[in-house]
């Protein structure tokens, strides 16, 4: 045991500091690993929201792209596609009429189409912008996530295409 008395006559007795600084120090890296953890878990959870949010995305501009095909190849699907698109066409050439009026004439409320997959929704309906053929919106899903792309098309000689700065994400 080891004692020193000052001149004052007030023993200290130093056989308890090592313990104490110990402890001390143990506290210390338990807090720094506490906070570790759970930067670890937060970093975890944030990852996995921006990749459900990516994937949403993704899903809703494939449904775009999908229409966009579609459009371009209305023969190579049965049921609902091609029912929409084959009885829209005039005389096998053109989706507006002879006043170039779009055969689509639905609204945002009551679509002319509405496609529903595992992880999206295609709906086309009448455009929004004067000389435009349809609105499509796609609705993409990951998770919890849901991503909606809204597009205006048009036709022209090439086909169908998306009309330059009508391309939206909400």
């Amino acid at each position: 045991m080891q004692s020193r008395i000052l001149h004052s006559g007030i023993i200290y007795n130093q056989n308890g500091m090592v313990m104490l600084i110990a402890l001390l120090f143990l506290l210390l890296l338990t807090i720094l690993g506490t906070s570790s953890l759970y930067l670890a878990y937060t970093e975890t959870a944030v990852t996995r929201i921006i990749e459900s949010d990516a994937k949403a995305l993704y899903h809703a501009e494939s449904g775009i792209e999908q229409t966009l095909f579609w459009f371009s190849n209305p023969d190579k699907f049965g049921g609902t596609p091609e029912d929409t698109f084959t009885k829209k066409m005039q005389s096998g050439t053109s989706f507006f009429d002879e006043d170039g009026n779009s055969q689509y004439t639905g609204t945002q409320e009551i679509p002319d189409m509405v496609y529903p997959t595992s992880d999206n929704e295609i709906k086309v309906y009448g455009p929004t912008v004067p000389g435009a053929l349809c609105t499509v919106i796609s609705t993409g899903v990951s998770g919890r996530i849901t991503s909606t792309v809204t597009a205006e098309l048009y036709e022209d000689i090439a086909g169908i295409k998306i009309l330059p700065g009508y391309w939206r994400t909400d």
